[in-house]
C-alpha cells in the first residue's frame, strides 16, 4: 500500500511537471519570470513551485529553492556570487600584461564662477567613466534574467582618475565614489558621478581686461597607472553641452576634448590623460559702465581747471587733487579684481595710471601758471626771451592776440613834464593879470581868498607878507606893484612844479605796475592755452592708443590625440 502511494505521488509530480512544460514552458523560456515562491529550473526550462520540496526534498529544483529562501532573491545571490572572491584592490584583468581600457566624458552644465584674483575656475559638471571588469560577468539565465546590477562604487575597482589641476582640497573622486555603478552582465561598468562643483586652476591673462578671452582646461588622468596598465580614452570628441546654462559674465565660445600621452622627466613610460579645453569670452558691458566711463568723465572734468579764472587761486589746484584721489579709488577697485602679479599690467590699469599722470601734470602746470600770473604784483619785468618766445611766437601760433594796454612798448613815454608845467603857468598867469586889472591893486594876488586851488601852503604866503606893509607896501613904504606879484608868482610856480613832479612820478609808477601786471598776465594766458591744448591732445591720444589695442583671438585647440614630452 505504501509503495502504491509512493508511485502515485511520483506520477503526480511527473504529470504536474509535464503540465508546466506544456502550458508555461514557452513563456518561461522567453521571459524566465517565475511567480512568488517559485524558481526557474534550467534542466526542464520551467518554473518549479518550491512547496514540492516539503514532501520531495531530493528534487533538483529544491537546491535553488533553498538558495532563494536564504538570500531573499536572485539579485542578492548574484551579488554574493560575484564578490565571493573579488578583490577591488587589483586591476580586474585575467592577464596582468593586458591594459584595462577606460573611456570618459564630461557634461558641462554651468560656469559658476571665475575667480581672477585666485585664478580658479568653478564649474558644475557630470563626469562619466566606462571600463570592462572581466571579473564581474554572469549568465542572466542563472539569475532569473538579471542583466544589470547596481552596486556601490566603493565595492568595485575604480580607475584612479584624478583632476591634475585641482584647486579644491576635496577631489571630485570623493563624489564619484558616493554613487552607484551600473554593472552589465558582460562586465561593462558605467559610473556617472553626481552633479558636482569642480574647482580647477586656470591661468588668467589680464592684459586686455575687461575685453579679454581666457582659455581654461581640465586635465584628467591616472595618478599611478601608465599607458601599459591603463589606456585612458575620450568617449566623444566634444563635451556634452546639451544642458548648459549661460553665465551672466562669461560666454563659452568653445569646448574641446583631447587625449594626450605625456612622458614626464621622472619616468620612462607615458601617462595618458584626457584634457578638456574651454574658451571663455568676458562680457565687458558691466566694466565699461562702472570702470571706464567714470575714468573718462573724471578726465574730462580736469579740463575745467584750465577754464577757471586766475582769481580763484588755489581752487584750480584743489579740483585736480580731488580728481586724482577719485581715480585712485577706482584704481583700487580694479586692483582688487586682478591677481597680484608682476608679469603684466592690464590695459585698464595703464589707462588709469596715464590719466592720473596727465591730471597730476595739469595740476603742476596750473601752479606754474598761477605763479606766473602772480608775478605781476611785483616789480620784476618779464624777461625779453620769455616775451619773445611765449607772447610773440607761441601766442601767434595759438591765434591769441594781446590787449593793447598789455602789449604796448615799455619805451613809450608820457608827454614831457615841461608841457604840463608851462601850460599850467600860462593858464594861471592869465588868471593873475585878469585879477590885477579887475581890482586895480597889486595886493590882489596876496589875498587869501585866492590860493590856486589850495596848492600853495598858507604858511608860505604868510612868510612872503611878513616884511610887507598892511596896505600891501614894500619894505620902504612904497607900493610893491608888479615886482612883488612876479616874485610870488615865481614862488608859486616852483611849488606847482614840485607838485606836478610828484604826481607824474606816482602816475608813472602806477602805469609801470599796471604794465608789468598786464605783461605777466599775457604770458600766463598764452601758457594756459598751450597747456590746455597739450593736455587735451595727450588725453585723446592716450585713450586711443590704450583702449583700441588689437585683441588677439584665441585659436580653438585641436581635438586630435597628441604625444607630449615634458622637459624638466
Amino acid at each position: 500500500m505504501e509503495f502504491k502511494m509512493y508511485v502515485y505521488r511520483r506520477m503526480c509530480v511527473v504529470v504536474f511537471i509535464l503540465t508546466l512544460c506544456l502550458f508555461g514552458g514557452y513563456s518561461a523560456k522567453k521571459q524566465h519570470v517565475c511567480g512568488d515562491n517559485e524558481v526557474y529550473d534550467s534542466n526542464i526550462r520551467a518554473c518549479v513551485d518550491c512547496n514540492i520540496c516539503v514532501e520531495h526534498p531530493d528534487e533538483a529544483a529544491c537546491e535553488k529553492c533553498n538558495s532563494f529562501a536564504m538570500y531573499g532573491g536572485n539579485e542578492q545571490k548574484l551579488y554574493d556570487d560575484l564578490f565571493r572572491d573579488y578583490n577591488k584592490k587589483v586591476r580586474p584583468v585575467w592577464n596582468s600584461s593586458h591594459p584595462i581600457t577606460v573611456s570618459m566624458d564630461l557634461s558641462i552644465y554651468q560656469i559658476v564662477e571665475m575667480d581672477e584674483r585666485n585664478q580658479v575656475l568653478t564649474t558644475n559638471v557630470w563626469i562619466e567613466q566606462h571600463w570592462d571588469d572581466l571579473k564581474l560577468t554572469w549568465d542572466p539565465v542563472d539569475y532569473d534574467g538579471i542583466e544589470i546590477l547596481r552596486i556601490p562604487a566603493t565595492e568595485l575597482w575604480m580607475p584612479d582618475i584624478t583632476l591634475y589641476n585641482n584647486a579644491d582640497s576635496a577631489d571630485y573622486v570623493s563624489n564619484s565614489r558616493g554613487s552607484n555603478a551600473l554593472v552589465n552582465f558582460t562586465g561593462t561598468v558605467s559610473l556617472w558621478s553626481k552633479p558636482t562643483l569642480v574647482r580647477s586652476v586656470c591661468k588668467i591673462d589680464i592684459k586686455y581686461f575687461p575685453f579679454d578671452m581666457q582659455e581654461c582646461l581640465m586635465k584628467f588622468g591616472s595618478w599611478t597607472y601608465t599607458s601599459y596598465e591603463m589606456n585612458l580614452l575620450k568617449k566623444e570628441q566634444l563635451p556634452d553641452m546639451s544642458g548648459y546654462i549661460q553665465n551672466e559674465q562669461w560666454d563659452l565660445k568653445y569646448a574641446v576634448a583631447r587625449r594626450n600621452d605625456v612622458r614626464y622627466p621622472c619616468c620612462s613610460y607615458t601617462y595618458p590623460d584626457v584634457t578638456f579645453y574651454f574658451g571663455l569670452k568676458r562680457k565687458p558691458l558691466y566694466y565699461i559702465y562702472n570702470l571706464l566711463m567714470p575714468c573718462m568723465l573724471l578726465s574730462s572734468l580736469s579740463l575745467l581747471g584750465f577754464c577757471m579764472p586766475y582769481a580763484v587761486g588755489v581752487v584750480k589746484v584743489s579740483l585736480s587733487v580731488t580728481l586724482i584721489l577719485s581715480l585712485t579709488v577706482f584704481l583700487l577697485l580694479v586692483a582688487e579684481m586682478m591677481p597680484r602679479t608682476s608679469e603684466i599690467v592690464p590695459v585698464i590699469s595703464q589707462y588709469y595710471a596715464a590719466t592720473m599722470f596727465l591730471i597730476a601734470f595739469s595740476t603742476a602746470m596750473n601752479v606754474v601758471v598761477l605763479n606766473i600770473n602772480g608775478r605781476g604784483n611785483g616789480t620784476a619785468p618779464v624777461p625779453h626771451w620769455l616775451k619773445v618766445i611765449v607772447v610773440d611766437y607761441l601766442g601767434s601760433a595759438l591765434c591769441i592776440q594781446c590787449d593793447p594796454p598789455g602789449c604796448r612798448k615799455r619805451n613809450q613815454q608820457s608827454p614831457p613834464e615841461s608841457d604840463f608845467r608851462n601850460s599850467y603857468v600860462e593858464h594861471h598867469r592869465g588868471s593873475t593879470s585878469q585879477i590885477v586889472k579887475r581890482d586895480g591893486s597889486s595886493h590882489s594876488m596876496g589875498s587869501r581868498n585866492i590860493r590856486f586851488g589850495n596848492l600853495i601852503p598858507e604858511h608860505e604866503i604868510l612868510l612872503e607878507d611878513k616884511n610887507g606893509s598892511p596896505g600891501g607896501r614894500g619894505p620902504f613904504g612904497g607900493v610893491g606893484g608888479e615886482d612883488h606879484g612876479d616874485n610870488r608868482l615865481i614862488k608859486l610856480e616852483r611849488s606847482v612844479d614840485g607838485i606836478l613832479k610828484h604826481m607824474k612820478n606816482a602816475q608813472r609808477k602806477k602805469d609801470k605796475s599796471s604794465h608789468l601786471r598786464q605783461e605777466w598776465s599775457a604770458v600766463a594766458r598764452v601758457l594756459d592755452r598751450f597747456l590746455l591744448i597739450l593736455f587735451l591732445t595727450s588725453s585723446v591720444v592716450t585713450s586711443i592708443i590704450l583702449l583700441t589695442q588689437g585683441i588677439p583671438d584665441r585659436e580653438q585647440p585641436s581635438s586630435n590625440d597628441t604625444t607630449i614630452e615634458e622637459v624638466s
